[in-house]
């Protein structure tokens, strides 16, 4: 028994979600390694605020103090609008024995650095920072400070998430974490109850947050990522899908597997009937190779939902590489011991498949595959038994050339399909093409049909 002269090695399905649809393609590798594809890290879109306004100081009546000199200047000057003429005062007011534990020293002291940071030609950029600081000092002293101090900490996380979309534009990545966390961090102030009546600044946070993930991502800091889309999900954004996808694919990204399934159970959870949700989790099963794992969920969702051709087409695959297991090299292992019910299942949900496409290249080419492989393992049988006789030979090179007649038609629509657009294709297509041409090439070869034979080395010559 002479031996073929294209012998394929194993089956891979990679799926891929381009611009939000899902595309099956297939390919059986020869000998080789081919990494998983990932799915893009999905970047949340830097929105900038519009400018910060002016917040004019609430003028407190006190009574004169010799040793509240400093509190009355400052507060004079800023109701003024000269913070350059009261901001030594506030500075002293905070450092004065008297006034250092004083919650209004540290909020002129804001107040002042707020209008310094609010003032374009100042060039202060520490001044947003340090009217947060001192904001929070105020806070930190007395929790229950008058909404006063409201507006001026909204303007100050306007100008913060201003400064963060700047540094995130000019990749400064790290910094600009820090920026559109402090802005959510503002928001939280006093458990969330202070700004909880402003819709503005409630918008303003949570796209902040969402960029704080996109800016710690963008920095290589994915497990800063991961832990706030993992928060994220337990609070305000549990009604978010973006925030959902975001960790599956960062988990993906990182190989986090125990992130990733978690990821993806709470989004299934959360959204049923999101088909992208339903996607992600199949081709982390797919991806992982738990094939006993995805069969009864891929059974589920072609239950219920019968019509759509890619997923009776990725069920068809599920069955197909149960019944046909492979070793990494792509040598194939012992049949199971259900194999007739795998094989059976797979041909008829080929079938449907390719009632509902077709014109489909992959279905095409998998299916052929179907037979291929149990070609192969009628040819693996004679391999494996040297020596053997005659009849047995006979009746496996029969068996083996009535599985590659069955998987011909397949193969040589899919030559057809491809063939037309070659010199485009790119990818896990051409891919796809040249596999199908060498399939083919041993097909002919063996059939001695010289015609097509010649058709194959024709198109096989252009492709190189």
């Amino acid at each position: 028994m002479k031996k073929k002269t294209v012998m394929a090695s194993g089956r891979n399905v990679v799926f891929l979600r381009k611009n939000g649809f899902d595309q099956a393609i297939t390919n059986v590798k020869y000998n080789s390694n081919q990494g998983k594809q990932l799915f893009p890290i999905f970047i949340f879109k830097i929105v900038r605020m519009k400018s910060a306004v002016f917040i004019s100081l609430f003028v407190l009546s006190t009574p004169v103090l010799a040793q509240r000199i400093y509190l009355d200047s400052a507060r004079t000057y800023l109701s003024e609008g000269n913070y350059k003429k009261a901001l030594p005062f506030a500075e002293g007011a905070v450092r004065n024995e008297k006034t250092k534990d004083d919650p209004e020293a540290w909020f002129l002291r804001g107040m002042a650095h707020l209008q310094l940071a609010q003032e374009a030609s100042a060039n202060a950029p520490g001044a947003a920072t340090d009217a947060y600081s001192s904001f929070l000092k105020t806070l930190a002293l007395k929790p229950d400070y008058g909404r006063e101090i409201n507006n001026p900490m909204h303007s100050v996380a306007i100008i913060k998430f201003n400064k963060a979309a700047e540094l995130f534009a000019a990749k400064s990545y790290d910094r600009a974490y820090s920026e559109f966390t402090e802005v959510y961090a503002i928001y939280k102030i006093g458990d969330g109850k202070r700004f909880s009546d402003n819709k503005e600044f409630k918008g303003m946070a949570y796209e902040a947050r969402k960029n704080a993930v996109s800016s710690a991502s963008s920095a290589g800091r994915n497990e800063d990522a991961i832990g706030l889309l993992e928060d994220m999900i337990k609070g305000d954004y549990k009604n978010d899908t973006e925030v959902y996808q975001s960790l599956i694919d960062i988990c993906d990204a990182e190989k986090n597997d125990v992130g990733e399934v978690a990821a993806i159970n709470a989004a299934r959870s959360r959204f049923p009937k999101n088909e992208n949700f339903r996607t992600a989790e199949l081709n982390y099963y797919i991806n992982s190779g738990k094939n006993e794992t995805l069969l009864p969920k891929l059974e589920d969702a072609v239950k219920k939902d019968p019509g759509n051709a890619d997923l009776v087409f990725r069920l068809a695959n599920v069955y197909a590489a149960m019944a046909f297991p492979a070793d990494e090299q792509g040598k194939l292992l012992p049949q199971p011991a259900n194999f007739t019910d795998l094989f059976s299942e797979a041909e008829h949900a080929y079938s449907k498949a390719l009632e509902m496409a077709p014109g489909d290249a992959a279905r095409n080419f998998n299916f052929g595959i179907l037979y291929y492989d149990y070609s192969r393992w009628y040819n693996l049988k004679m391999t494996e038994k040297p020596g053997a006789d005659d009849k047995l030979i006979s009746e496996m090179t029969a068996k083996e050339n009535e599985e590659l007649s069955k998987g011909l038609p397949y193969f040589e629509k899919s030559f057809a399909v491809l063939d037309v657009k070659a010199s485009t294709l790119l990818g896990a297509e051409k891919t796809m093409y040249h596999n199908t041409m060498n399939v083919l090439r041993g097909i002919y070869t063996e059939n001695g049909d010289t015609a097509k034979l010649a058709q194959i080395d024709a198109a096989l010559g252009k492709w190189k």
